[in-house]
């Protein structure tokens, strides 16, 4: 079966994303967004999958922009 193969943020992408703003939305601190935004591995739960999905979200509308 196919499975996705999880990529990890890079520094530029990481600047791209407001932690505070993330923080908002899934009720949790800025320090634990930014912790998951610069995990090299899968997050395990599901409130840091969410948060890695909406960074990925946000990242992809800054590089339609471009």
């Amino acid at each position: 079966m196919y499975s996705k193969k999880f990529i990890a943020l890079n520094p530029e992408e990481i600047k791209m994303v407001n932690a505070s703003a993330l923080a908002k939305k899934f009720d949790c601190t800025s320090t634990y967004v930014s912790r998951i935004l610069k995990l090299e591995n899968e997050p395990t739960n599901e409130k840091a999958q969410n948060i890695h999905q909406a960074a990925r979200e946000i990242i992809e509308k800054y590089n339609q922009i471009d």
